[in-house]
């Protein structure tokens, strides 16, 4: 596995430019920017379908059931300058599929990511209704990724690690229930691939075996609840 880093300067851009414009935006009010200070803590529960073009679409997992997985973060938000947000994140999540493969039975497919995230949120707070303000943001995230097999009919073999970089955008609402506690309704869309080596035995040559690598696509939605509380 590799790490990712082509479309993550995309990310990194939309980043400056939310800075930026924050910036500009405090000295036009004639507010300079205040300090930094921790603004919440909280715990995000959504569900995250990658795609998974390669498993889908090749391997011998694709008359599998695909359906995406649990996607758990806790984070810290941190207040930078007005509303604009820099937010720290880590995060769970595992996706589990299951077929039955010749010679080895029925087959359990474990993909784990562990992210950790830094995003940086912009509330639109000219937009906002009643208690609800909407948001904007963009973030990235160095993920480790686990591969693991489990046999019905043979020795599991042993797990494969690695770790790449994704980015992602963002797009919320978040709803104050009172002073210290608010419920955010958050999309994102994660974009990035890692690759993975697996043996292939040549068809033109009975044992033996060639190393061959695969692009597989982590590209997908996670949409999620969010539960903040002010300190």
């Amino acid at each position: 596995m590799r790490l990712y880093t082509a479309r993550f300067r995309v990310v990194v851009t939309i980043l400056v430019l939310l800075f930026n414009f924050e910036f500009v935006y405090s000295q036009h009010e004639n507010k300079a920017p205040g300090a930094f200070s921790l603004s919440n803590a909280g715990l995000s529960i959504g569900w995250y379908n990658p795609s998974m073009d390669y498993w889908k679409n090749v391997s011998e997992f694709k008359d599998a059931d695909f359906n995406g997985a649990i996607d758990v973060n806790a984070f810290l938000d941190l207040m930078l300058i007005r509303n604009l947000h820099g937010k720290v994140s880590l995060g769970y999540w595992q996706e589990s599929v299951k077929d039955s493969l010749q010679s080895f039975g029925n087959t359990n497919l474990l993909q784990t990511g562990i992210p950790i995230s830094i995003d940086l949120v912009y509330q639109l707070k000219p937009l906002s209704f009643s208690v609800v303000t909407p948001y904007l943001g963009a973030g990235g995230e160095f993920l480790f990724v686990q591969h693991k097999l489990k046999f019905e009919l043979n020795t599991d073999p042993s797990a494969k690690t690695g770790s790449t970089a994704l980015g992602h955008l963002v797009a919320g609402f978040e709803t104050m229930l009172s002073s210290q506690f608010a419920i955010d309704i958050e999309c994102q869309y994660k974009f990035g691939d890692y690759k993975q080596d697996f043996k292939i035995e040549d068809p033109a040559n009975p044992g033996v075996i060639n190393i061959v690598t695969e692009t597989i696509s982590l590209n997908g939605p996670r949409v999620g609840i969010t539960f903040k509380y002010f300190l």
